[in-house]
């Protein structure tokens, strides 16, 4: 009786680990997309420099706001192209917030503060139009008003004025982008010896 029952099982087991109909084939696709044009991004300045900045100027129990500075941002693409921008945090492991970029670590490992990125008055083509934004890779996207804030995890992307929030293509894209640093409170940030502000993002297009 032991005999049989074993017989059974090691029989069920093979049946399941074997399906009678199993495919023999697996089909593998790879897809993508070639553009014909290239976008060039480029910024009216490479370097914001926030100057020297005394510990006893800041704030003991709230951020110091240091001088926001704005910079032109140009996207130009030898014909009218679909194109998104990402902004990628360098310093993520020295960014405190959501959203808000990284300046680097005093020597006690402690974020020192950060920055704000923030998108207006966009023009392509010689058009005003509105930026958008993307949280999900370019699948669903929404009006980015000039004071959101410009997220890493985002892509931002321009549309018509008055429009749905559908990605045009355009040659020549222009818009203010505003960079806002601030400083953490100064009883979270240990300061004994010259401590450099050191942040550094990529910006990059992606093509729709």
């Amino acid at each position: 009786m032991k005999k049989l029952l074993h017989t059974s099982v090691a029989g069920l087991l093979i049946a399941s680990a074997f399906p009678a109909f199993a495919a023999s084939t697996v089909d593998l696709t790879v897809k993508g997309l070639i553009v014909p044009s290239a976008c060039t991004p480029s910024l009216s300045a490479n370097t914001v420099d926030v100057g020297r900045v005394s510990v006893k100027d800041l704030n003991q129990e709230s951020r110091t706001l240091l001088n926001p500075s704005t910079l032109t941002l140009s996207v130009d693409c030898e014909a009218a192209t679909l194109f998104a921008m990402k902004a990628t945090d360098n310093r993520t492991d020295s960014s405190a917030n959501a959203g808000e970029f990284g300046i680097g670590k005093t020597a006690a490992g402690e974020p020192i503060g950060g920055y704000g990125l923030f998108l207006d008055n966009a023009v392509a083509d010689a058009v005003a139009v509105q930026t958008i934004v993307s949280y999900n890779g370019g699948t669903t996207w929404f009006t980015h008003y000039e004071d959101d804030l410009w997220q890493s995890t985002s892509l931002i992307s321009i549309k018509a004025i008055g429009t749905a929030s559908t990605p045009i293509p355009a040659k020549n894209t222009l818009m203010a982008l505003s960079v806002n640093p601030f400083i953490h409170p100064a009883k979270n940030v240990t300061i004994s010896e010259d401590t450099a502000i050191d942040g550094l993002a990529t910006i990059e297009v992606k093509y729709l």
